[in-house]
């Protein structure tokens, strides 16, 4: 949908995965202010593992959707 003041039309949830994305590897170096609200890393990445992750952190059990949606589960869950 094109709106009344651009004539390029958003796709909102593309742009939103293009920052979770970015912000999400940002955050994966150690430097980072938020890196510690990340858990561990799984002991997976020295083992075969016939598929290549995105990432080797341990996925949190999650009960409720508001829970898996903050950010960094939602990333979690997102780009593994």
């Amino acid at each position: 949908m094109i709106g009344p003041h651009t004539h390029t039309a958003f796709d909102i949830e593309e742009i939103i995965d293009n920052f979770d994305r970015k912000l999400f590897s940002k955050i994966t170096r150690s430097g980072h202010c938020l890196h510690h609200l990340l858990p561990p890393k799984t002991s997976e990445h020295c083992s075969y593992s016939p598929r290549k992750r995105k990432h080797y952190y341990q996925l949190p059990n999650v009960e409720f959707s508001l829970y898996k949606n903050c950010f960094i589960n939602r990333c979690l869950f997102k780009f593994r």
